[in-house]
């Protein structure tokens, strides 16, 4: 379990980034603060399919137009991008999901999926779009 408490600051300037990313057109699926055991700090992460599409380097230019100017969001230097797909992710969103514009807040600590542990999350959006079917 986490030993250092996400702040409330840290909180907001989540929900504020994620939300002016979301005003901006970019598609995230999920979203959350994650404690990383090895260093000891909450790392901001987001899920959005341009990493798979065109790249990380295409997401983050993305993310600087969203973000430019705006002094009550996360620097991109405090972001981490992945896959939609990313393990973690996966399994996250087997335990959890949530409407794609979901900006709340879950606690999500102490949980283990599929017998992987998972280190304790902030979770704002856990979202998979619903596959399309094949017409008949």
């Amino acid at each position: 379990m986490a030993s250092q408490s996400l702040l409330n600051a840290q909180v907001e300037q989540g929900k504020t980034t994620l939300s002016a990313l979301d005003a901006a057109g970019l598609d995230v699926r999920a979203a959350f603060w994650i404690f990383d055991d090895d260093s000891q700090t909450w790392r901001f992460t987001l899920a959005e399919p341009t990493v798979d599409l065109k790249g990380t380097h295409a997401l983050y230019e993305s993310m600087a137009r969203a973000l430019a100017g705006r002094t009550d969001a996360l620097a991109l230097r405090d972001i981490y991008v992945v896959s939609p797909d990313d393990r973690l992710v996966s399994l996250v969103r087997m335990a959890i999901a949530t409407p794609g514009n979901a900006v709340g807040g879950i606690t999500f600590t102490g949980n283990v999926v599929m017998g992987n542990r998972i280190p304790d999350m902030f979770i704002y959006r856990m979202y998979r779009p619903p596959v399309a079917r094949a017409a008949p």
